[in-house]
Order: structure tokens, then sequence, then C-alpha cells
């Protein structure tokens, strides 16, 4: 081998061992939770949202709503007193605008907070067996800036009707 072919096989071997830094994060993240995170935790948040982290909820038969709780962990301080819920139902590659809610904060300051939410059923909103995807944004002097994101499934039994309709009451039923 000749020493350019020699050089270059140092230099390619030295960049795969290089640990150059990683960029920046660039958007936070939800974490959907299957419990409520202990008051008096100690430690590493995220590896606790992690090891109790929830993909889907089941719906409540009883009352058609899905009771949803999330530690969102901000690229940023919000340094503002509410934050935005923005939720997009996710249809293939796109996401479609459902709704938004206000959450008020304890500490503008802190990049690391708790919720829980509850998720009605309706037709035009929330359905069973669909995927969402939630973003939390800050309102400021620039606009709407999407500070963390995640995806949630919803979990229940769809509305199935089987096209009659049954006029034989007071009202139309369809069945």
């Amino acid at each position: 081998m000749n020493r350019r072919t020699l050089l270059g096989m140092f230099l390619g071997a030295a960049a795969l061992t290089t640990t150059a830094p990683l960029p920046a994060q660039t958007s936070g993240a939800i974490v959907f939770t299957s419990r409520r995170p202990p008051r008096e935790l100690i430690g590493n948040m995220r590896a606790w949202a992690s090891a109790n982290q929830a993909r889907t909820y089941a719906e409540d038969v009883q009352s058609h709503v899905w009771r949803v709780q999330f530690m969102a962990f901000l690229a940023r301080p919000a340094r503002a007193a509410e934050v935005t819920l923005v939720f997009y139902k996710v249809e293939g590659r796109t996401r479609r605008y459902i709704t938004n809610q206000a959450v008020a904060l304890n500490n503008p300051n802190d990049q690391v907070f708790f919720h829980q939410t509850v998720l009605h059923r309706s037709p035009d909103e929330f359905q069973p067996m669909e995927n969402y995807e939630v973003a939390i944004t800050v309102n400021d002097a620039r606009g709407a800036t999407e500070i963390a994101r995640g995806r949630i499934g919803l979990v229940g039994v769809p509305d199935r009707h089987d096209g009659v309709v049954d006029f034989t009451g007071a009202a139309p039923v369809v069945r």
C-alpha cells in the first residue's frame, strides 16, 4: 500500500471514532405516562417517565372519555404564565388540527412539568382507534412557537352503523 492510501484509511478510522458534539435539540418531548409521578421524585424524571410510558389510552366505556396524563420535557423554559396544548389527528404523513387547551404553569422557568387532561369522544374531535399528535406551544412576541411534541393512540370500540334507520319511535334512530 502506498502512503496516500494508508493516510486515507487512518483519517477514515479517526473520523469514525471521533465524538463530535451532537446538534442542539430543536424540540422538546411529551412522554405520555400510565400513572402520576411520585410527589417527591428525586432523580432522573425522564427515566421515570420512560419507564412508565404509555403509547395508548383505553376509553372509559361509561363516560366515553380518555384520561390522558403526560410529562412535558421542554426544549427551553416557556417563560410564560401559560402554554397551549394543540391536538392534531394523524392521517398518514399529515396532521389535521382538532382542538387546543390552555395550560397554566406554576413556574414559567420550569422545563419539566406534569399535566393530565380528559379527552371527550366526539365525531369531529376524538375517536377510538385513531392516533393523535399533541404539541405544546408558547405565544410570545414572535408568535406561537412549538416547544414540545408527542404522539398517542386512543383505544376503544368504534361506533358501527349498519345503515338502517328506525322510524318507529318519536325520533329517527340510526342503527
